[in-house]
């Protein structure tokens, strides 16, 4: 699997689309170099996790070609994570040829956010070309080349907030973004469903929000003392082991995401600190 981290950011943006604080000044006047666009990851060229309103820009600063997308899993309904209006461009006069079927993932608050953002707009000729399947946590589903399975994350009070684990070809893609430390019920269950498989998690995507401020027990994000504290975890379980990757990402301009900090992370975490454009293949 290749890992493309279109997106780094935060649902504000690293600069922050409204704020004029030092950091955000300093992002500005630095260039894009610095910049961390709302999260969006690229697998393989053709499923994408999560589809925020930066996907168009994606698509013109990496290449990525979002006609290619077949397949779409969604964390959540919150609108940096899921930006629906942008589907009822997806076939009549706006795109030619009309792409493949696409086929989008995601809880029945997702679904509802979906019907809502598209019902003015959506002529009934694209709509029959996307597909939408309600997922549950623990329930494996697959699609493709892909077998995926939803877990609980920590992070709305309101929705069912979804992390995901993708298997390819015997390679697991562990994706934890939005999430506070991830609920023991959910660790439970991963152990178990990697145990059962004799596997171990190659990548694992950490959300990083806060950067080097822990966020504690109760948080809907996360910070560096966070992402360790989930890290041993996963290595008592079993989830991961010496050879697993650890990728941070999805950053607020409040915890200061500027290189000299990524790279003060890096080093002092032992983790990848993804840039908009980074890739990872396992």
């Amino acid at each position: 699997m290749k890992i493309l981290y279109l997106g780094t950011g935060a649902a504000e943006g690293v600069p922050a689309v409204f704020c004029n604080c030092d950091t955000c000044r300093e992002a500005r006047r630095r260039g894009e170099k610095e910049f961390h666009s709302r999260s969006q990851v690229l697998i393989d060229g053709e499923l994408s996790v999560d589809f925020p309103p930066d996907a168009y820009y994606h698509s013109l600063r990496f290449g990525a070609d979002l006609s290619a997308v077949r397949y779409l899993l969604v964390t959540h309904s919150h609108m940096d994570h899921f930006y629906a209006h942008d589907f009822i461009l997806r076939g009549y006069k706006y795109s030619s040829p009309l792409p493949a079927p696409l086929h989008i993932f995601g809880n029945e608050e997702v679904k509802r956010v979906f019907d809502e953002c598209t019902r003015r707009e959506m002529r009934p000729d694209v709509l029959e070309n996307i597909r939408f399947s309600v997922v549950r946590p623990f329930e494996p589903f697959s699609f493709g080349n892909y077998t995926a399975v939803a877990l609980k994350a920590q992070h709305s009070r309101t929705e069912c907030a979804l992390l995901y684990l993708v298997e390819k070809c015997g390679k697991f893609y562990l994706h934890l973004t939005d999430t506070g430390r991830i609920p023991r019920e959910s660790l439970d269950y991963l152990g178990a469903y990697l145990r059962e498989r004799g596997q171990k998690a190659d990548l694992v995507s950490f959300d990083c929000t806060f950067l080097f401020f822990g966020a504690g027990e109760v948080s809907r994000h996360m910070g560096l003392p966070d992402c360790a504290a989930m890290r041993e975890e996963f290595l008592h379980r079993g989830i991961a082991g010496e050879n697993t990757r650890w990728v941070i990402t999805h950053f607020s301009h409040n915890g200061a995401p500027l290189s000299e900090n990524l790279r003060r992370a890096e080093e002092e975490y032992s983790v990848e600190a993804a840039r908009d454009g980074f890739s990872v293949e396992i």
